[in-house]
């Protein structure tokens, strides 16, 4: 199999130094994947790597700098960080690719791992892997899709992981007020619609009352490239959680296509 996509949360900053089980879970993922897909690259999209005008940037600087994207936390949590090389190679192809897919695509050199990318890197690959950072954009769902498949078109004779990443519940002001848990309906709600591998239930999650409450980090965009890059909206979902009020921690791996 060429490509592994996934979809995963990276939660709070504050996750750099509290006891939390999700940092096993991740460092548990990354080994496993070393040991079976054995990656070569990991093509990340982060909810924080935002571009407009419908252009997708893909970053090919090298080495990838690493972004403290985080004001107003402890000092300690400044302390951590992760940087990588970049996979130049296949970024240009990724750029070529989306291009001969009619999408807006372009290399860019002022970017780096944000938060949302290294963070999740930061444990699943602590020795370093060669990751290529890719942007989401005001555009359409379908559009993100699209993107995947190009990414997908890119990693043909390679193993390359994707990486999607956010929470889907991304309720800021409950966290910041200190608000008691809440349960996470919208993250049921897309666990379900994931395991049936239902892509027309997952675009109408949009229009739904539970999707304007629980505010998707990112609207869900890089779950959408994810799933372009897979061939499939179906997926494995194996953790979801609230460690924090208002923001909820996912993981899914999507399934074989070809299987």
């Amino acid at each position: 199999m060429a490509i592994k996509s996934l979809f995963v949360s990276h939660g709070s900053p504050t996750i750099l130094i509290e006891d939390n089980p999700w940092k096993k879970l991740l460092s548990n993922l990354g080994k496993r994947l070393s040991e079976e897909e054995k990656p070569e690259a990991v093509v990340v999209i982060s909810p924080h790597f935002t571009s407009w005008n419908g252009e997708f940037l893909i970053e090919i600087q090298d080495p990838l700098p690493c972004i403290q994207d985080y004001y107003g936390f402890p000092q300690e949590l400044y302390s951590y960080c992760y940087s990588t090389h970049n996979d130049v190679d296949l970024a240009t192809s990724i750029i070529k690719a989306a291009k001969s897919r009619g999408l807006r695509a372009r290399a860019h050199e002022k970017w780096g791992l944000d938060h949302g990318a290294w963070i999740p890197l930061l444990y699943m690959f602590p020795n370093g892997i060669k990751a290529v950072p890719i942007s989401i954009t005001e555009a359409s769902p379908e559009t993100h899709l699209e993107m995947g498949k190009a990414i997908a078109d890119a990693s043909r004779g390679r193993r390359i992981l994707v990486i999607g990443t956010g929470s889907p519940t991304h309720r800021l002001d409950l966290m910041y007020l200190g608000a008691r848990k809440i349960s996470n309906k919208f993250d049921y709600t897309l666990a379900n619609v994931l395991e049936k591998g239902d892509l027309e239930a997952l675009l109408q999650l949009r229009s739904t009352r539970e999707w304007i409450e629980a505010q998707p980090e990112g609207l869900l965009r890089p779950l959408y490239i994810a799933i372009g890059a897979a061939g499939t909206p179906k997926a494995k979902v194996f953790v979801m959680d609230s460690p924090w009020p208002g923001v909820s921690m996912f993981a899914a791996e999507f399934l074989d296509s070809s299987a």
